[in-house]
């Protein structure tokens, strides 16, 4: 890494955060040191490194007229890439809101109206179902298929039978069940979508958060804040395998998973120990840590950008970082809001969602990946602080690329 990328990393990684130094006084004059030698460095001449850790971009407004002028609460955001659809779930107007995406930025279409509050959502686009998880414990199963006669109808309820929540969400291709994280009661429930049935539940597991069905050895992963582990679940039988406890303070809340290398990333939301953990699926641990991100929420992998986005709204900035998919490696991060915790990604046009989480401006947020387009080993080498010259599609506009500061909302 240059003697600049690594003055803006040092800078940006916490040695200063918030207008605070750390503890040791002599890292003040490494900081001091370091910043002036980038000066030098780029007074003479040397190449601009492509990435900086933080990227301003212009936050478009898209419009939520139910919850318009109120302070938003959404929960978790599902993209259907085929249908140009975006569903949020929104516990103001108790529904599914649908925004369409064939548009830039999207515009809101409706909402779809449940008998509680939703959390969780999974998208099945081979079955045309929209899965959401409700706050009386109940999943409902919406009908997302354009050509039916009756389009956004929720098809049935399904009951969880716990006492909280059923919260976030996830689907096994293979014997097309949902797994569903009963977060309060401490137990992952898992139901067949053909039948709409539960038809096992696993138990003892804390603070369940994010699930995640590995196409790979055929289990599902699902992480424990409380206990900060990450336990093994036998999709097939509904059993536990195996707990792992994480090696640092992470209280994991995000998951998400590459399945090309069987490696995924952890989102960690513990608030004073700001990081993001790589865990490998094969070795069964984590191969890398990150303290340019954390404190955080939802993280999602996708597939066609080759990228991980994590929601980190408890970072100094509040962020969504960028991930390359392999190796995974930290590329930048975009400054949102301390309510952004939750996000999602149109192909079609590269474009984050997220909300607003603003006092009274309930709305999505959307913005462009600013390192769309950086991936695999340009990404690596990028990341490691080559130039712009040398990593053609890893650097943003030389506007965009700023210091840590606020975002630019923009209203539409």
């Amino acid at each position: 890494m240059s003697i600049a990328a690594a003055a803006a990393r040092v800078v940006a990684s916490g040695f200063v955060r918030s207008g605070r130094l750390r503890r040791c006084r002599g890292e003040r004059h490494f900081v001091v040191a370091l910043v002036t030698a980038a000066v030098v460095v780029n007074a003479c001449g040397f190449a601009e490194p492509a990435l900086q850790p933080l990227t301003n971009e212009s936050l478009d407004r898209v419009v939520i007229p139910p919850v318009e002028g109120k302070t938003a609460s959404f929960d978790i955001m599902a993209v259907d890439q085929d249908a140009h659809r975006l569903y949020a779930a929104d516990t103001l107007d108790q529904g599914v809101d649908v925004v369409d995406i064939s548009v830039r930025p999207g515009r809101y279409l409706r909402t779809i109206p449940l008998t509680a509050p939703p959390k969780g959502l999974a998208l099945v686009g081979a079955l045309h179902r929209l899965f959401t998880g409700n706050d009386d414990s109940t999943v409902s199963v919406i009908d997302t298929d354009p050509a039916s006669a009756r389009p956004f109808a929720v098809l049935a309820t399904v009951s969880t039978n716990g006492k909280g929540p059923a919260d976030l969400l996830d689907y096994d291709t293979r014997d097309h069940t949902l797994f569903v994280a009963n977060r309060d009661d401490g137990f992952l429930s898992a139901v067949d979508v053909i039948k709409n049935v539960v038809v096992g539940k696993i138990p003892n597991l804390g603070l369940i958060e994010q699930p995640r069905y590995d196409p790979i050895d055929g289990m599902v992963y699902v992480v424990s804040s409380d206990r900060n582990s990450i336990f093994q679940i036998d999709a097939h039988n509904y059993a536990p395998v195996r707990e792992y406890q994480l090696p640092v303070v992470c209280e994991p809340h995000g998951l998400a998973i590459n399945p090309a290398i069987d490696q995924g990333l952890i989102g960690c939301g513990d608030k004073d120990n700001l990081v993001t953990l790589v865990w490998d699926f094969r070795a069964k641990r984590v191969v890398r840590s990150f303290d340019l991100a954390g404190g955080g929420d939802s993280v999602i992998f996708d597939q066609k950008a080759q990228h991980f986005y994590f929601a980190a709204q408890d970072f100094t900035p509040p962020e969504i970082a960028v991930f390359n998919a392999a190796p995974i490696t930290f590329l930048t991060a975009v400054p949102t809001s301390h309510h952004s915790r939750t996000l999602g990604y149109d192909e079609a046009h590269g474009l984050i969602y997220t909300f607003d989480g603003l006092h009274l401006e309930a709305a999505l947020w959307a913005f462009p990946d600013p390192v769309a387009g950086c991936f695999g080993a340009e990404a690596q080498r990028a990341s490691a602080g080559a130039s712009r010259s040398q990593t053609p599609h890893c650097h943003p506009p030389k506007s965009a690329a700023r210091s840590r500061n606020a975002p630019t909302p923009r209203h539409g």
